[in-house]
C-alpha cells in the first residue's frame, strides 16, 4: 500500500512539472514572437517624367498591427527605428545625418515616412525629402525628381498564429495528461 501511494505523488509530481512547462511556453512564445524587429525592403518609384527612382530600407522594433495606427521614430531614449537607407542616384541617405524621422503603418500598410537629408557640397549638393512619397533635389537641388515608395517585409511576418499557439498549448497539456495516467496506472498494478 505504501508503495502505490510513493508512485502516486511521484507520478502526480511529474505530471504537474510537465503542465507548468507547458503552460510556461505557451506563454513564453508569443511575446519572444512579438518582440523580434522586422526589417522592410522600400521601392522608390518615380512619377512620369522623374529622371530617377531608387531603393531603400529599415528596420523596426516591431511588426506594425494589423488594425490603427503604428508609428516608428528615431527619438532617444525609445527609438523604434533602429535603421533607415536610401539609395538614389549614386548617392546613399541614411539614418545617422537625418533628425527627426517617422515611419507610420495604417491597418499594416506602409502610409508614411517622414525624412529629410542633405548631403554634400555646393555645387553637388543632394536631398531627398519624403512624406507619402519622395522629393530627390539635385544639381545643388536646382532640378528635382518625384516618385512614391512601396514598402515590402525582407522576411515573413514575426506575428503568431494564435491557433497554432493554442494548438501547441493543448498538444503539451494532453501529453502530461497521458503521462499521468501511464504512470497512473502501472502503480496500481
Amino acid at each position: 500500500m505504501f508503495k502505490f501511494i510513493n508512485s502516486s505523488k511521484k507520478s502526480l509530481v511529474k505530471a504537474a512539472f510537465i503542465a507548468f512547462a507547458a503552460a510556461v511556453v505557451t506563454l513564453a512564445i508569443p511575446s519572444s514572437l512579438h518582440a523580434s524587429s522586422i526589417t522592410y525592403n522600400l521601392v522608390m518609384t518615380g512619377n512620369t517624367g522623374s529622371d530617377f527612382s531608387g531603393t531603400g530600407s529599415f528596420t523596426i522594433a516591431s511588426a506594425p498591427v494589423s488594425s490603427g495606427v503604428s508609428t516608428y521614430n528615431q527619438t532617444s531614449p525609445s527609438a523604434t527605428i533602429s535603421a533607415l537607407t536610401f539609395n538614389i542616384d549614386g548617392q546613399t541617405f541614411s539614418l545617422a545625418g537625418a533628425t527627426n524621422t517617422l515611419i507610420q503603418f495604417t491597418n499594416g500598410v506602409l502610409t508614411d515616412i517622414t525624412f529629410s537629408q542633405e548631403i554634400g557640397l555646393n555645387p553637388f549638393r543632394f536631398a531627398l525629402h519624403t512624406t507619402s512619397g519622395y522629393a530627390f533635389y539635385y544639381n545643388n537641388e536646382q532640378s528635382a525628381s518625384y516618385g512614391s515608395f512601396t514598402a515590402s517585409p525582407a522576411s515573413p511576418s514575426p506575428v503568431p498564429e494564435p491557433g497554432s499557439i493554442a494548438l501547441l498549448g493543448t498538444g503539451l497539456l494532453g501529453g502530461a495528461a497521458t503521462l499521468y495516467r501511464r504512470f497512473g496506472a502501472k502503480s496500481i498494478s
